[in-house]
């Protein structure tokens, strides 16, 4: 009896060892990174693939879209600049009034006027008055001459190479657009009508489906005749800002 008891309790400890190995040799459970998991869509391959596409297509659609469609579009717009360069003894300021049919978002043609109001700049105010005073007292008077503008009309064509959009002052979305404009047209002096040629760039902002502002800076040349007998040819460049209703 005694013998058997302890070949009992020999088998019972065997047994209990042998199901503490085996238990020891079962790995623990995986540790599941949630962050990790949302990421890769728990790992399906297919849902990974679809997410991107999406993803690249709204992407494209938000950078690609235009908030206002310029398509087969008419803008008015009235404009005030001034005029830098030129007769030194000038000073030019200009009110516009501007037509564009927009073709494409890319491309337009359109119309420019013109109306200026010309005055003195102080050198000019000192050389028309020492003139006037030798001439007065019978001395010799160098002669004092200006070809001032009076208006002008030209046609452009505009390339709108660069879109983007901006958030202004927080109150939404706005759409613009840096473009090149080249054109020609004539010029009224106190001289007569010449011919005029026009090239800048420009930045237009549409605020809305209706409303837009520009602002551009150009190149002008033409020629004028302040003496009335010789031509003199004369640069210079015209800065416009403006605001424009878009049918």
């Amino acid at each position: 009896m005694k013998t058997m008891k302890i070949l009992l309790t020999a088998l019972l400890v065997c047994s209990f060892v042998q199901t503490a190995q085996a238990a020891g040799k079962k790995s623990a459970p995986k540790q599941i990174n949630a962050s990790e998991d949302i990421d890769t869509l728990g790992g399906n391959k297919d849902l990974m693939d679809m997410a991107g596409r999406i993803q690249s297509t709204s992407r494209s659609r938000i950078v690609q879209e235009r908030i206002v469609d310029r398509r087969n579009k008419v803008e008015f717009g009235l404009s005030y600049g001034g005029i830098m360069g030129g007769d030194a003894y000038l000073r030019t300021q200009s009110i516009g009034f501007s037509m564009d049919y927009h073709i494409t978002p890319r491309w337009s043609i359109g119309g420019r006027y013109y109306d200026f109001g010309s005055s003195l700049t102080p050198e000019g105010e000192r050389i028309k008055k020492a003139s006037e005073e030798a001439k007065a007292n019978g001395g010799v008077a160098n002669p004092f001459n200006v070809d001032t503008p009076q208006s002008a009309m030209m046609a452009v064509v505009n390339w709108y190479p660069i879109y983007g959009k901006t958030s202004f002052l927080d109150l939404g979305v706005t759409q613009f657009d840096l473009y090149l404009l080249a054109g020609g047209g004539s010029i009224e002096l106190s001289s007569g009508n010449t011919d005029l040629y026009t090239a800048g760039l420009g930045v237009g902002a549409w605020m809305s489906r209706h409303l837009s502002i520009r602002s551009e800076i150009r190149y002008q040349k033409y020629d004028d005749m302040p003496d009335r007998t010789v031509a003199r040819s004369v640069d210079t460049a015209a800065a416009t800002i403006s605001i424009g209703w878009i049918l």
